[in-house]
C-alpha cells in the first residue's frame, strides 16, 4: 500500500517509466530486420516482390526457385544462381499475371475439369481414380516420409496444372474475340494487288549525321523515357568494367596433352626413378582386357553397358566420335577427339546381340492401396493369394494365359487384348520393376512378379534383338600447367595493384596495356547475366557486390571463377529504382532520336525544293522501284514501311516531303499508282485470322507484363 500511495502521489513518474519502456519498445523495432518503420522505406523483407499489388512471399520464391533449379538438372543443363532466379521470377510473375486477369473474367477451374486432366494425362480411367489416389497419397503421407516428400512435389504438380488450365481458359477466351472481319480483309486484299511506281533519292543516316554534326542529349534522352516511363523503369541498375584473367589451359598445354594421350596408341615404356623398375604399357589397341586398362588410364571409369548404333549416335558424342562409332569395327580405336576440354580415344571393344524391344502379356491383381487398386477391397495377402493361383491355372494350361487374362485381370485396357501389353523398347512408360523383368527373361517365361500396381503373372511372348557394342573410352583432361596457372595470378594481382584507387580510364589503360581482354557493361540488374566473355558462375556474387549500399561508386574487386580464372570488376556507377539513366538506354534511343532530328533537320533545309534539290544539296543516291502496298519491300534497299506508304500517299508525280526510313532519310515522287477497290477478300481471310492468332499468342502475355504494376524486392529481401 505505501508503494502504492507513492505511486499516486508521483504520477509523472508512471509516464516517464511507460516513455522509457515505449521508447525501448520503437527502438527495438525500428533498428530490428523486420521492423515496421523500415518496412515503411525498405519495403517487407518478407516479400520479395509484387504484382499488381498481390505478394510474391520469400517461401513461395523460394519453392518455385528450387523447383527451377531440379527443372535444370533432370534436363541435364547447368544454370548460374542468377540465371535460376531470373527464369523463377519470369515464371512467377507471368503466373500472377495470368491468373489476375483470368479471375476478373470470372474464369475458375471447376473441379471435374481439374480430375478429368489429371487422369488423362497420368494414365487413369477417370477424375474419380485420379482423386482417390491422390486421397490416399495424402493419408499415407502422414506417417510415411517417402510419400511426404511425394505429396509435396503433387501440391506443386497440381498448382501448375490448374494455372495451365487457367491459362488455356483464358487465352481462349481472348482468342475468341481476336478475329479479322470480312470488310478487313477486303481492304488488305486490294493492298496484295496494289502497286506503284516510284523514283526515290536516299542518303544512310551515318552519312547525314556527319555532315549535319548531329547530337543528342541526356536531356533529349529522359524527356523521350518520361514518354513511355514503362519502356525504361529500371529496378536498380549498376555499370561495371571488367578484366579477364584466364587461367585455363594454353596452346602449349594443349599440345601437352596431346601428346600424353597419343601414347596409348603405341607401347609404352616407363621408368619408376624411385623403386627403380621399368615397366611395359601395351598399347590401348594390344590390351586384352579393354575394362581393366581403361581403370588403369583413364580419368573416368568404364562403362560396361552395350549400346546399339543409334543409342551412340543420339548420344552427342561429337561429331567427330559420332562418325567414327557410326562404322567402326570391333578393336578399331578412333581419335585423339578433342571434346571440350578433354582429348579422348574410343575404342569398339566388344560386340553382342541385345534386346532392342519386347512383346508381353500380363494378368494383373490388384489390391487395396495399390496404384491399381481403386475400388478393390482385397488385401495385400488375399491378393497375393488369388495370383499364385491364377499362376498355376495358367502353367498348367498355357494356352488359356488370353482367356484367363481377359476374364480376371484388373489391367481393364490389357485385359481386351487378352493381356497383350504389346511391344515396347527399352526407353518406355512401363513400371521399371516390370520393364527390367520382360528386358531379362527368356521368351516364353511366366512368372509371378510384384510391382506398385499390385501382382503381374507376366509371359514374355517375343523379343527382337539389335547388335550393341560396349565402348572402351580414355578421358584425358587438358590441364592448365602450373606456368600457365601462375601466370594468370600474377598478372590479375599486379593489376589489382596498379589499378586500386584509380579512374575508369586507368582501369580499362592498363588493361590494354597489358593485353588483357577488358570491356565496359551497359546497364545490369542485380539478378541478371553480366556477359558472355567471362566465366559467368560469378555473376550473383559480383551483382551482390556491386548493389551493395557498402561499395562506394569506383570500387575495384577481384573474383575467382570455379574453373580458377580471375575477373577483376569496376564499379563504374550505381543507378537507383526509376527511369534508367540516359547511359545506360543511349544504345536504344539515340537512334531514335537522331534519326528524327535529322529527318527534320534535312526537311527545313530542302523545304518545297523536293527530291532534287535533296539530290543536290546532299548528293543523296537516285533510284526506281516498283512497290507493293502489303509488302512494304523496296527492291535494293530494303524493308521500308514509311517509304512505301508515302509512295501510295503523295499525289502522283509530286515530291515527297523527307521521310525517315529505317535506313536514312528518303524522297519519293511516285507514278503510276495502282490503288485496287473494291475486292473480295474471302480467300484470305482464314490465313489473315491465323496470322493475327498467332501475333496475338506470341505477344498478348507480354503486353500484359508490361501493363502490371511489378515491383522487384529481390534485392533486398535475398540478401
Amino acid at each position: 500500500m505505501a508503494v502504492l500511495g507513492e505511486i499516486r502521489k508521483k504520477t509523472w513518474l508512471v509516464f516517464v517509466v511507460i516513455g522509457v519502456a515505449m521508447l525501448a519498445f520503437v527502438a527495438g523495432d525500428l533498428f530490428g530486420e523486420n521492423s515496421r518503420i523500415k518496412q515503411l522505406f525498405t519495403g517487407d523483407p518478407s516479400v520479395v516482390g509484387t504484382v499488381n499489388g498481390e505478394s510474391i512471399g520469400i517461401a513461395e520464391y523460394q519453392s518455385a526457385y528450387d523447383a527451377t533449379q531440379k527443372m535444370y538438372e533432370n534436363q541435364g543443363q547447368s544454370a548460374t544462381p542468377n540465371q535460376i532466379a531470373q527464369q523463377t521470377w519470369n515464371s512467377l510473375v507471368s503466373q500472377k499475371v495470368l491468373s489476375q486477369h483470368a479471375e476478373n473474367l470470372g474464369l475458375r477451374v471447376a473441379d471435374d475439369e481439374f480430375w478429368n486432366y489429371v487422369a488423362q494425362n497420368f494414365g487413369m480411367s477417370s477424375g474419380a481414380e485420379a482423386q482417390q489416389q491422390i486421397a490416399e497419397l495424402e493419408a499415407k503421407a502422414s506417417s510415411d516420409p517417402g510419400a511426404q516428400q511425394q505429396y509435396r512435389g503433387w501440391l506443386q504438380t497440381a498448382e501448375q496444372i490448374k494455372l495451365q488450365l487457367l491459362s488455356q481458359k483464358y487465352f481462349g477466351y481472348v482468342m475468341a474475340g481476336t478475329v479479322v472481319t470480312n470488310k478487313e480483309a477486303d481492304i488488305q486484299q486490294a493492298y496484295n494487288i496494289s502497286n506503284a511506281n516510284i523514283q526515290y533519292a536516299f542518303v544512310d543516316y551515318p552519312t547525314l549525321t556527319k555532315k549535319l554534326n548531329v547530337k543528342v542529349t541526356d536531356d533529349e534522352i529522359s524527356a523521350y523515357e518520361a514518354k513511355y516511363p514503362k519502356l525504361f523503369k529500371a529496378e536498380g541498375l549498376v555499370k561495371l568494367s571488367y578484366t579477364y584473367f584466364p587461367a585455363g589451359a594454353s596452346k602449349s598445354d594443349e599440345a601437352v596433352a596431346l601428346a600424353n594421350i597419343n601414347k596409348y596408341l603405341g607401347t609404352q615404356i616407363v621408368h619408376d626413378e624411385v623403386n627403380n623398375i621399368t615397366d611395359t604399357i601395351q598399347g590401348f589397341g594390344s590390351t586384352k582386357n579393354d575394362s581393366v586398362y581403361v581403370t588403369q588410364n583413364s580419368e573416368k571409369p568404364f562403362i560396361p553397358n552395350y549400346f546399339t548404333r543409334a543409342e551412340l549416335e543420339q548420344a552427342q558424342l561429337g561429331p567427330e566420335t559420332t562418325a567414327f562409332l557410326k562404322s567402326a569395327t570391333v578393336g578399331q580405336i578412333g581419335g585423339p577427339f578433342k571434346i571440350g576440354n578433354t582429348y579422348q580415344l574410343y575404342k569398339l571393344s566388344k560386340a553382342r546381340e541385345v534386346r532392342d524391344s519386347v512383346k508381353s502379356s500380363h494378368i494383373l491383381v490388384a489390391f487395396q492401396g495399390s496404384a491399381g487398386g481403386t475400388g478393390i477391397k482385397r488385401t495385400k495377402e488375399e491378393a497375393k493369394k488369388v495370383a499364385e493361383g491364377i499362376l498355376a491355372e495358367v502353367k498348367a494350361n498355357p494356352a488359356s494365359f488370353g482367356e484367363v487374362a481377359s476374364t480376371k485381370s484388373d489391367d481393364k485396357t490389357a485385359s481386351l487384348q487378352k493381356g497383350s501389353i504389346g511391344w515396347v523398347g527399352k526407353n518406355n512408360q512401363l513400371d521399371q520393376t516390370f520393364n527390367g523383368f520382360i528386358f531379362t527373361k527368356p521368351v516364353g517365361t511366366v512368372e509371378l512378379l510384384e510391382t506398385q500396381f499390385g501382382f503381374h503373372i507376366i509371359k514374355v511372348d517375343d523379343v527382337k534383338n539389335k547388335t550393341a557394342y560396349q565402348i572402351a573410352n580414355i578421358v584425358k583432361t587438358i590441364e592448365p600447367s602450373k606456368a600457365t596457372t601462375e601466370k594468370a595470378f600474377t598478372g590479375a594481382r599486379t593489376y589489382v595493384q596498379n589499378v586500386e584507387g584509380k579512374s575508369l580510364n586507368d582501369f580499362k589503360n592498363i588493361a590494354k596495356k597489358g593485353g588483357y581482354l577488358n570491356n565496359t557493361t551497359e546497364g545490369i540488374e542485380r539478378f541478371a547475366a553480366i556477359a558472355q566473355d567471362i566465366p559467368n558462375d560469378q555473376d550473383a556474387d559480383i551483382l551482390k557486390w556491386a548493389f551493395d549500399k557498402k561499395t562506394d561508386k569506383g570500387a575495384t574487386n577481384l573474383f575467382t571463377s570455379s574453373t580458377g580464372d580471375y575477373i577483376v570488376v569496376h564499379l563504374v556507377e550505381r543507378f537507383d529504382k526509376g527511369l534508367a539513366h540516359p547511359s545506360v538506354v543511349r544504345q536504344y534511343v539515340e537512334p531514335v532520336l537522331l534519326h528524327e532530328k535529322i529527318t527534320k533537320l534535312v526537311d527545313e533545309q530542302i523545304g518545297n525544293g523536293g527530291l532534287n534539290a535533296f539530290v543536290s544539296k546532299f548528293a543523296a543516291k537516285k533510284g526506281n522501284a516498283t512497290v507493293n502496298f502489303s509488302n512494304s519491300n523496296v527492291n535494293g534497299v530494303g524493308l521500308e514501311p514509311k517509304v512505301v506508304g508515302a509512295s501510295f500517299g503523295v499525289k502522283a508525280n509530286q515530291s515527297s516531303k523527307a521521310i525517315a526510313g529505317n535506313t536514312g532519310v528518303f524522297y519519293v515522287i511516285p507514278s503510276n499508282q495502282q490503288i485496287q477497290k473494291n475486292q473480295k477478300g474471302s480467300m484470305i481471310l482464314d490465313n489473315l485470322n491465323r496470322q493475327l492468332q498467332g501475333k496475338f499468342q506470341q505477344t498478348l502475355l507480354q503486353s500484359l507484363i508490361q501493363a502490371a504494376d511489378v515491383v522487384d524486392n529481390r534485392a533486398k529481401a535475398l540478401k
